[in-house]
């Protein structure tokens, strides 16, 4: 009755003064998603906020004194309770707790700014599960979500934590789907580590149309025949950092797309999976631009690529001011490639350069639009490929393609036990310094 009310009442009051002393403290208010009705016992829906009952919370209308309270936390996603109150928190900072020696199942949920404080960290600290690929999680409200977990234009951006992202990827990859599992949109000054992910749908990490970020000390797995697992997917971003990680996944370990500037890449152990790539660019007569990308000190091993350009024939724009360094191969099938013809094959050999390369000896133009490709350097290359073709550099002819103004300074690929290994060269214009192993045919 209204003594009930009351007392609802004034724990309400008692929470508001509660985090407003905090603010006023300049302590980080804490918010933890047991509290807000996660189980974390690996087999209940967290989706479902529920009261200490243990049954979903009800919808109602409460009026004390004229004054109406609506309580709508019926069929909220407990995670998005928890996000709702710490994004909402006025303070300096603010901190939303999945803790450790937990198990959550979450459904597709999307975490959206802007956020009241100008810091707000997610501290990953315990396991959190995608459902099954079968699972009515993913076609809620009759749409079918392409990723699992999403920020949404949230400056200020804190995601760490020793915990782990299980994307339940088996349940996927025979379906080829294209859902992301955790996808960062419109996240300006976004800092990203320690926690792994593992198995994803699709993609694990998309950031996208973000700038300032800050990715380091991640660990990135799935199995190396896992469909379009790349381990990070970075567009239309600029000031992206992404130091000391391991990757390992059926794809891509780092991709860069167009839109991108001022991107770092700089001590990653890449393997399994398709390397460090930059595209692809072009696609669908697409206009492209990537420009000032750093990758150094990374080790490949057991890739089918290592340092890599793959752009569309018939696309636009350019790709330039691109650095590779300090890079070690071992046992990796395409060290070094350009490849301007590139298609979505998934063969383990760049099908559409072989092509182009059977044709440099014929009458057959091998090519006359592409993205250009410009200003590419390769410094301190050292390893071992799997295949006798080490390095390939296959760009197209004219209109704005083919390649200019690539420089290799020291070199040395063989194979494995000092096996003689070849360079491949169409349409690139290339300048070697130091000892280069295997020499390049093309100036």
């Amino acid at each position: 009755g209204a003594v009930g009310i009351i007392c609802t009442c004034t724990g309400i009051l008692l929470a508001v003064l509660a985090l407003a002393c905090g603010a006023a403290a300049g302590r980080e208010l804490v918010f933890d998603v047991v509290a807000h009705g996660a189980r974390g016992d690996g087999a209940t829906d967290d989706t479902k906020v529920r009261d200490v009952s243990g049954g979903l919370t009800r919808r109602r209308v409460l009026t004390f004194n004229s004054v109406s309270f609506l309580w709508f936390l019926a069929l909220k996603q407990a995670f998005e309770a928890a996000w709702a109150a710490a994004c909402g928190a006025r303070g300096p900072s603010a901190s939303m707790v999945v803790p450790a020696r937990r198990s959550f199942l979450v459904g597709p949920v999307s975490f959206k700014g802007p956020c009241a404080s100008a810091r707000i960290t997610v501290q990953i600290l315990g396991k959190i599960m995608a459902p099954p690929a079968t699972a009515k999680a993913w076609r809620s409200g009759g749409n079918k979500h392409q990723q699992w977990l999403m920020f949404y234009r949230v400056d200020g951006l804190r995601v760490t934590g020793n915990g782990v992202l299980d994307g339940n990827g088996q349940s996927w990859w025979i379906r080829r789907c294209s859902d992301i599992a955790l996808k960062l949109v419109g996240c300006n000054n976004l800092e990203l580590g320690g926690f792994s992910s593992k198995d994803s749908p699709q993609m694990h990490i998309a950031i996208l149309e973000s700038s300032g970020v800050n990715v380091w000390g991640l660990t990135i797995t799935a199995p190396g025949n896992s469909p379009n697992t790349d381990g990070i997917h970075v567009g239309r971003s600029q000031n992206v950092r992404i130091t000391s990680s391991r990757i390992g996944t059926g794809d891509d370990g780092i991709s860069i797309s167009s839109g991108s500037r001022f991107v770092t890449v700089d001590g990653v152990q890449c393997g399994p999976g398709h390397g460090v790539s930059i595209g692809s660019l072009g696609k669908n007569g697409a206009a492209a631009a990537v420009e000032y990308v750093d990758v150094k000190n990374v080790h490949f091993t057991n890739t089918m690529n290592g340092a890599r350009i793959k752009t569309w024939e018939g696309g636009r724009g350019y790709a330039r001011s691109i650095s590779f360094t300090n890079m070690e191969f071992d046992n990796v099938d395409n060290p070094v490639l350009i490849d301007q013809f590139y298609t979505a094959s998934t063969s383990k050999i760049p099908i559409s350069a072989t092509k182009c390369i059977l044709l440099i000896n014929s009458s057959v133009t091998c090519g006359q639009l592409g993205v250009a490709i410009s200003n590419i350097t390769y410094t301190n290359l050292r390893g071992t490929s799997s295949r006798p073709t080490a390095v390939s550099f296959v760009c197209g002819g004219g209109g704005g393609g083919g390649c200019r103004d690539i420089h290799v300074n020291s070199m040395v690929i063989t194979g494995s036990g000092g096996r003689r290994t070849v360079a491949l060269c169409r349409n690139a214009k290339v300048a070697t310094s130091g000892h280069v192993y295997p020499q390049i045919p093309c100036s």
